[in-house]
């Protein structure tokens, strides 16, 4: 009998959902390590007044890893869009948690009778219980605190992010670091490439793990490039970056969209907001020589409906779950 491969998805957000989403119903077992930083829309809430860690990508990751297909996974999603300043915008599954958590005594028991209510299929782990805030530091020696404000704007346009640490400093969760050394496979990205990608590897405890780990990694290009986190970048711009965080001879493959048909209105969209697709300038030459790069068509061309009494911008151009789901499992065979 062929053995089962582990996949581990180290990240959080709409990237990592999308990931998990395509790979949820494949012969494989999943685990999803989860960085636990967030600090907007609703996260805020659930750290200024519940005292508990950011759970929005958490609740993300149990959706697109439950088998509960009744309303009570619908209801999990479901985004309040009237009351009061603190109900507008907060997510049901965001409270379910909150209160989950004091009927069980803590957040990770509070998690994981969440996992078994929803039937979830595979690991939700967070990257670390510690309550840390994230911290940038930009080429002008602006430093700015908290996942929030480093992923919406609030500093001059176009400063690049030269040092990003948590305050204080976390470890890594045992349970995290079993996952990573028993993977088969490990997916970085895509997703937001400070506020998720490095967010996780920063934390004290991972980079090593990886080192050690036998399961070979696999780095997933994002579509768009971000006023934000990484202005004006080209593909191998994000490898300068990395590097200041992990060796690049960890990695064993990076998966590159090559469609660049985007839907017109989404792009227009993303012009106003001064982001624009990423140019592919990548070779071996910048990242390691052992390095396999695969270009394929892995573009969604859905763009996603804006829900009620979300204040956040979203990506509109994703990942499509299938494609990046049959590019996968060819790293497992």
């Amino acid at each position: 009998m062929n053995k089962i491969p582990n996949i581990v998805i180290i990240g959080g957000g709409t990237g990592s959902f999308v990931v998990a989403s395509g790979l949820s119903d494949s012969p494989v077992h999943l685990s999803m390590l989860m960085t636990m930083v967030d600090e907007g829309g609703s996260n805020r809430i659930i750290r200024d007044e519940f005292g508990l860690l950011p759970t929005s990508g958490i609740r993300q990751a149990i959706v697109a890893l439950s088998k509960n297909k009744t309303v009570l996974r619908k209801l999990f999603t479901y985004r309040y869009h009237q009351g009061g300043v603190s109900l507008n915008g907060m997510t049901f599954g965001n409270l379910f948690m909150a209160a989950m958590a004091d009927i069980m005594g803590s957040q990770k028991k509070g998690i994981e009778e969440t996992c078994r209510l929803l039937q979830v299929s595979g690991d939700i782990i967070p990257i670390s219980y510690d309550n840390v805030r994230l911290m940038a530091e930009y080429k002008d020696g602006t430093k700015i605190v908290g996942e929030h404000n480093i992923d919406v704007l609030r500093r001059k346009a176009g400063l690049r992010i030269i040092n990003l640490k948590t305050i204080p400093s976390a470890k890594l969760n045992p349970e995290a670091k079993k996952a990573i050394l028993n993977a088969d496979l490990i997916i970085i990205g895509p997703g937001d490439f400070y506020t998720n990608t490095i967010a996780n590897l920063i934390v004290d405890g991972v980079v090593p793990v990886l080192k050690k780990t036998r399961g070979k990694i696999l780095f997933i290009a994002n579509l768009m490039d971000s006023l934000s986190e990484t202005p004006g970048y080209s593909l191998s711009d994000f490898f300068v970056d990395l590097k200041k965080y992990m060796s690049l001879s960890l990695i064993n493959y990076v998966l590159v969209n090559n469609n660049y048909d985007f839907p017109k209105p989404a792009i227009e969209a993303y012009e106003k907001e001064s982001a624009a697709p990423i140019k592919d300038d990548l070779g071996v030459e910048n990242i390691n020589p052992r390095v396999k790069i695969i270009r394929t068509d892995l573009l969604s061309e859905n763009i996603p409906e804006k829900v009620k009494g979300d204040n956040i911008n979203r990506s509109m151009i994703r990942h499509d779950p299938d494609k990046l789901c049959a590019a996968i499992l060819e790293f497992v065979k």
